[in-house]
């Protein structure tokens, strides 16, 4: 999910220079093992600083009881409010809750896989509805890479495309995290290009 979504056009737009990107834990425990994940991160967004930091273990503020699940717009505002990531220039949480919000754009609220801000600090995904009933861990490894590089793209200023053999196809189902790719397509790398410059 993107929060303040405009339509990406394919001039040129400006690139934010990346000091780096905080990438942690949200919440309790997780699932999956985050160390995996820097090194890709910075070969789908070249010169891209990540750095595993401590955990938030409190995001208590972000439930809604009623509905058993978190909010990922304020998570990502816990997020962006902690003074143990102030140097970050990204931050983008993983974390193994529930997530939802009530946006329209959010298909109703119902849930999300994740949600970053279009060009914007911080980005939140969830691994809760990543692991199901799966036959191997690799499976699940590759949803969660899948949706933190989708996260990633929106941060840097990719918008959701209509291709399947593109990570930045919206996925609504895990049917979808499953069937597409976990790289950029040749017009999304376009335009990342496009935006470094």
């Amino acid at each position: 999910m993107i929060l303040g979504w405009k339509p990406q056009s394919r001039s040129r737009v400006t690139w934010s220079t990346f000091e780096g990107l905080a990438l942690l834990q949200v919440g309790p425990r997780l699932d999956f093992q985050l160390d995996k994940l820097p090194s890709l991160m910075s070969r789908m967004v070249p010169n891209l600083n990540v750095s595993v930091t401590s955990p938030v273990t409190d995001i208590g503020e972000a439930i809604d009881t009623r509905r058993g699940q978190y909010h990922s717009t304020r998570i990502m505002a816990i997020l962006e409010n902690q003074n143990s990531l102030a140097k970050f220039e990204k931050i983008l949480g993983v974390t193994p809750m529930d997530l939802y919000n009530p946006s329209p754009r959010a298909d109703g609220g119902g849930f999300v896989f994740g949600e970053a801000r279009l060009r914007g600090r911080s980005g939140i995904v969830s691994t809760f509805r990543l692991s199901g009933d799966l036959p191997s861990s690799l499976l699940f490894d590759n949803r969660v890479k899948k949706e933190v590089f989708h996260e990633l793209g929106h941060m840097v200023g990719l918008d959701h495309c209509s291709s399947l053999g593109c990570v930045m196809y919206k996925s609504e189902s895990v049917g979808d995290t499953d069937a597409k790719s976990d790289h950029y397509c040749d017009s999304c790398q376009s335009i990342l290009r496009e935006l470094r410059h």
